[in-house]
């Protein structure tokens, strides 16, 4: 089994986003949404900061948050 160090945890409003670090692969994102459903991308990300904002953005899209408010024409 698979298992890896927790690294960065990130709370939202009925959300979480979790970063685990895996020796000699690197580091996975995760979240729990308000369902309490774990998920995972099942990608690996290079850096710490990679796979959190990965989790964000996730997190960002199904919240249905526009991520560019310029252009509204």
């Amino acid at each position: 089994m698979d298992t890896g160090r927790l690294i960065h945890v990130s709370v939202f409003p009925g959300w979480v986003a979790g970063v685990t670090y895996h020796q000699g692969l690197g580091y996975r994102c995760w979240v729990i949404n308000p369902e309490l459903a774990v998920l995972n991308d099942g990608e690996v990300y290079p850096s710490s900061e990679a796979a959190i904002a990965a989790g964000r953005l996730f997190i960002h899209h199904s919240t249905g948050a526009e991520p560019d408010r310029g252009n509204r024409g």
